[in-house]
């Protein structure tokens, strides 16, 4: 009854091995990737929110807004600009977070974001999922190698207890009564 026993148990060893690479997962899917992209449109009259869905975490976020008569409202990162476009563009720049704008006429954006990317983070729902069926199984192995090695003791005590080997092979010690 020892340590190495215990982790050679086929249910605790398979749990310790998905916890393992659940694990290995996580560390996978917290990978970041410095990624550049540009997203061009025209907006509408009305409210729009402007977002990249690969870019999770800004460096740099530069907008640059068209319109041949519009008034303009941006919010983004606790700052608010109203801008008067009239034949002109203007460039918002050193952005903290993606804008939001309101406009009551046809606006022309260019977006430039500069940020991290995780292009692994799909697996971190397998590993969570790993993790938990690996804590289980380590759990009810554990418990199950417990009870098998106390179920040895028993009868190793029962065996000291009773004198050794039943020479005269009585009903009793066999457990046929």
């Amino acid at each position: 009854m020892g340590i190495k026993d215990a982790v050679r148990y086929p249910t605790i060893l398979f749990g310790l091995l998905l916890l393992f690479l659940s694990l290995g997962l996580a560390l996978i899917s917290m990978k970041a990737e410095l990624e550049r992209e540009e997203l061009k449109g025209t907006l509408t009259p009305g409210s729009h929110f402007l977002y990249s869905d690969r870019i999770i975490t800004i460096v740099d976020c530069n907008l640059t807004l068209y319109s041949k008569n519009a008034s303009v409202s941006v919010y983004s990162g606790g700052k608010y600009y109203s801008l008067e476009l009239s034949n002109n563009t203007i460039t918002l720049s050193d952005m903290e977070d993606y804008p939001k704008i309101e406009t009551d006429g046809e606006v022309l954006y260019t977006l430039s974001v500069i940020g991290y990317a995780y292009p692994y983070s799909w697996l971190s729902p397998i590993g969570f999922v790993l993790m938990i069926a690996g804590s289980i199984l380590s759990l009810l192995g554990f418990a199950s190698y417990l009870q098998g090695e106390m179920e040895k003791v028993k009868k190793k005590r029962r065996k000291e207890r009773l004198g050794g080997e039943d020479v005269q092979r009585t009903p009793w010690r066999e457990g046929r009564l």
